[in-house]
């Protein structure tokens, strides 16, 4: 039981849960809309990068479940978009819209095709 003076933190790992939106996920004209609501670091291949959790204005079907809140951070188009936004990253409670605009097939064996983004940010 808390006393006056202890804090109590509790979290259950659903509430958390956050899919990557993969390059799969992406078809030209797909919108997603949101706010970051969390940032944490990811490694792929050993290159370190971060990644966001978007609470999302309208649910996402990824794997046959609908999803409020997704996970984007580790597609070269969307790292390529936040630099043309003049950014390398996003932040706590930014606004994001993000549209797939094209889709770029690999030119090499064994790598994926790339999703082409329209990122606006909006940053108070």
């Amino acid at each position: 039981m808390a006393t006056a003076l202890q804090k109590v933190l509790e979290g259950r790992t659903v509430d958390a849960e956050a899919p990557f939106v993969s390059g799969e996920f992406w078809t030209v004209g797909k919108i997603v809309k949101g706010e970051v609501v969390r940032i944490y670091p990811t490694t792929l291949d050993g290159k370190s990068s971060l990644a966001y959790v978007i609470e999302l204005e309208d649910p996402v079907e990824i794997d046959g479940e609908d999803w409020e809140r997704v996970s984007v951070g580790n597609l070269a188009g969307f790292r390529m978009a936040l630099q043309a936004c003049g950014t390398e990253r996003l932040f706590l409670k930014d606004s994001i819209e993000m549209e797939c605009e094209s889709i770029k097939p690999a030119k090499k064996e064994g790598y994926s095709p790339r999703p082409n983004f329209r990122l606006r940010i909006s940053r108070s």
